[in-house]
């Protein structure tokens, strides 16, 4: 018979529910070691979010900035270029051509390792 009561109690602990409150009381270094690990990673992401700022485009930025600009702020620049300056010297008049025209030009920039020296105005120019 005490082999049977064996078997229960075994089967009891085989059966046993697992949850987050036992296992940080089983483990609580690795429980608190874990909550660290995640309130790091989510300090991390947040200042990434806080601290990126808004690339504001303009004729005397350098093509390091203009890389660093999201899409919208060089459609942006390319519309304001057009209104200024009027179309480009080889006749494009829409701001996706001034993008592609100061992209071509950084390009060239970052070749030569000029990235820093080389503005907007000069890429378009060449």
């Amino acid at each position: 018979m005490t082999g049977s009561t064996d078997g229960a109690a075994s089967a009891e602990r085989g059966a046993e529910v697992w949850t987050t409150r036992a296992l940080f009381a089983r483990h609580k270094l690795i429980g608190i070691s874990a909550v660290a690990m995640l309130v790091l990673l989510i300090a991390i992401i947040l200042a990434g979010i806080m601290g990126s700022s808004t690339v504001v485009v303009s004729d005397s930025s350098t093509c390091a900035t203009w890389s660093s600009a999201n899409q919208a702020h060089q459609l942006a620049y390319g519309e304001r270029y057009l209104s200024e300056h009027g179309t480009l010297p080889s006749g494009a008049r829409t701001p996706t051509s001034v993008v592609a025209a100061i992209n071509a030009g950084c390009t060239q920039a970052f070749d030569n390792d000029a990235e820093e020296d080389v503005n907007v105005v000069q890429a378009i120019k060449g």
